[in-house]
C-alpha cells in the first residue's frame, strides 16, 4: 500500500504541470479566437474608411488608419502568430494554415458587420468594441498612442452624425 501512495505523490507534480500546459493552450486559443474578432473589425472599419464620407477630415481619418493599422500590426504579432504556432507546436506550415482559416473566418465576420451596419460612417460601437479588445491586448509605446488617438477620433466622428 505504501508503494501506491508514493507512485500517487510522484506522478500528482506531472499532472499539475499538464494541466497548466493545457489551460494555457485553452486560454491562449480563447484569445486567438478574440483576437480575430477584433481584426475583423478593424479590417472593416479601415474598408470603410477607404471612402470616408465627404464630411470626414482627411487628417482625422488617417489618424484612425494608422491607430488602427498599428494595433492590428500588433495583434498579429504578438498574439496571433505566435499563439498558431505555439499551437502546433512550431509547425510553421501549420501554423500558415491555420492563419488561412483565420483569415477566412475574419472575411465572414466582416460581412456581417457591414449588414449590421449599412451605412458608411463612424458608430461609438466601433471604438467601445475595439476599447473592449484593448482590455485582452493592450498595445505599447507608439502603438498605444496612436490607437488612443484613433479611438476618440472615432468617437467624435460618430458624436458629429
Amino acid at each position: 500500500m505504501l508503494k501506491i501512495n508514493l507512485i500517487k505523490q510522484t506522478y500528482k507534480p506531472f499532472v499539475f504541470v499538464a494541466a497548466l500546459i493545457f489551460s494555457s493552450f485553452a486560454s491562449a486559443q480563447s484569445l486567438i479566437n478574440d483576437m480575430q474578432s477584433c481584426q475583423a473589425l478593424i479590417e472593416f472599419v479601415e474598408q470603410r474608411l477607404s471612402s470616408p464620407p465627404a464630411s470626414y477630415d482627411k487628417t482625422k481619418v488617417t489618424n484612425i488608419l494608422e491607430g488602427l493599422g498599428a494595433y492590428n500590426t500588433h495583434i498579429q504579432e504578438t498574439i496571433v502568430t505566435p499563439g498558431l504556432l505555439q499551437f502546433n507546436q512550431g509547425d510553421k506550415a501549420k501554423a500558415q494554415n491555420m492563419q488561412q482559416q483565420v483569415d477566412a473566418y475574419k472575411k465572414t465576420l466582416i460581412a456581417n458587420f457591414a449588414k449590421r451596419f449599412p451605412e458608411n460612417r463612424m458608430y461609438t460601437d466601433y471604438a467601445v468594441s475595439l476599447n473592449n479588445c484593448t482590455k485582452k491586448a493592450v498595445p505599447e509605446g507608439e502603438a498605444l498612442e496612436q490607437l488612443k488617438v484613433a479611438l476618440n477620433t472615432m468617437v467624435a466622428l460618430a458624436r458629429s452624425h
